[in-house]
């Protein structure tokens, strides 16, 4: 992979990778929903012999191969793999303007946005963790908003 010395270009192409990686985990979702009906009931292998577990395993194996889901967690893999290359760039380039700071914060923000419940009638809402995102949501709009300034003022 080149090296990349610019923010922006990094948190762009680290976009790109995330787009990619969310329709790939989509499309696996997809093909997984089509599988066969016994694929679904792994919780009624309670009372089956080993070997009658070990024959539902390789049957399950067999029909995601068949459907195509073990190529597409290999590109989810690589797809991972890519992004954090670039996080580790992006963690050694410093930013040296503004937006380039926005770019990194916005970033910051939606990766923690999409990994935090924000219901707190959702069993894995955690308070701490939603207040840290809106405060980091609250740091991106009033710098967004200083940008947007800025940018009037200048022309």
């Amino acid at each position: 992979m080149a090296v990349i010395t610019n923010t922006m270009l990094l948190v762009r192409r680290l976009n790109e990778l995330q787009r990619r990686r969310d329709a790939l985990v989509e499309r696996q979702d997809r093909l997984r929903r089509s599988l066969p009906e016994w694929t679904f009931v792994p919780l009624q292998l309670v009372g089956m012999s080993a070997d009658e577990i070990r024959s539902m395993m390789t049957d399950l194996s067999k029909a995601e191969k068949e459907a195509g889901l073990d190529e597409i967690e290999r590109e989810i893999e690589q797809v991972d793999r890519q992004i954090e290359e670039l996080e580790n760039m992006l963690l050694t380039t410093p930013s040296r303007t503004l937006d380039s700071v926005m770019a990194v914060l916005d970033l910051a923000v939606s990766r923690f946005r999409a990994t935090t419940v924000s219901d707190p009638d959702d069993v894995f809402y955690d308070y701490g963790d939603a207040r840290v995102l809106m405060f980091l949501e609250r740091a991106a709009e009033d710098l967004r908003s200083m940008l947007l300034v800025e940018q009037r003022t200048a022309s």
